[in-house]
């Protein structure tokens, strides 16, 4: 994707529209032509991007899986830095030269299978004992469950009968109401990450990703950012988890 101002001040030619599945709603997008986009080492030929204001995309352009599919991605959320590296094989480490993803112990690794579009979807996550698959958006606020996880955990006696509402914006420009709940423990492969506050909500991109009939969960940076580093390897569909950070700051919900 990429903004408008941007897509105008380089005269970029339009494309046909095309159909996109954002965060709360699918909607018909314009797009323009790049005749060549270099990124990663790597030049792209005729790619075309749906075509957003600036003020819904937040940046200049946004990277999806047709140019991701080929990549790792490993978020450094201490320094608040991305790297992006060619996929490869799986390598082994021998002393501390080297900067790969074989550095994380195997019981770091995430299992994960692809979903429909080709995202990263975790497999061995839990929410209060219960068996969630999850995806990441690094560019979602919050961490957001599917209405077939909150109706999993409604059992609970415990749970306030007032629910606190928060809007959910997508890229598209669409807006819902996500309802806000504090579960008791997450925990994201062998990581237990403790009380964490979450939101639920009936996404587009649950049904999207054909993860409406049982428990699901989004991961945005309120969760992400407890961990140190996270990686994200689309070649070889895999996704890692680094050391809990030590200071954890959450992000409520308002």
């Amino acid at each position: 994707a990429i903004a408008r101002d941007v897509a105008e001040a380089l005269a970029l030619p339009p494309g046909p529209p095309i159909l996109v599945h954002g965060l709360t709603s699918a909607e018909l997008t314009p797009t323009v032509k790049i005749a060549r986009l270099s990124f990663g080492g790597r030049r792209f030929n005729d790619v075309y991007a749906g075509v957003y204001p600036r003020e819904l995309l937040g940046a200049d352009g946004l990277m999806g899986l047709d140019v991701l599919s080929r990549y790792e991605l490993e978020f450094d959320l201490v320094r608040r830095s991305v790297s992006v590296t060619p996929s490869g094989p799986d390598r082994l480490e021998f002393g501390t030269a080297f900067h790969t993803p074989s550095r994380l112990r195997r019981d770091d690794c995430g299992r994960t299978r692809t979903g429909r579009f080709g995202q990263l979807i975790l497999i061995n996550a839990r929410v209060e004992g219960i068996q969630v698959d999850c995806f990441v958006d690094s560019g979602a606020q919050y961490s957001i469950g599917n209405m077939a996880l909150f109706q999993a955990l409604a059992p609970g006696s415990d749970r306030p009968t007032q629910r606190t509402l928060t809007p959910v914006y997508g890229v598209t420009g669409q807006t819902i109401l996500a309802e806000h709940e504090n579960v008791s423990q997450l925990t994201i492969g062998n990581r237990r990450l403790g009380p964490t506050s979450l939101l639920f909500a009936d996404l587009h991109a649950f049904e999207a990703l054909e993860l409406v009939d049982r428990p699901a969960l989004l991961l945005g940076a309120d969760v992400l950012y407890r961990f140190r580093r996270v990686s994200l390897d689309f070649g070889r569909a895999r996704m890692e988890f680094g050391p809990l950070r030590r200071t954890i700051q959450t992000m409520t919900p308002r």
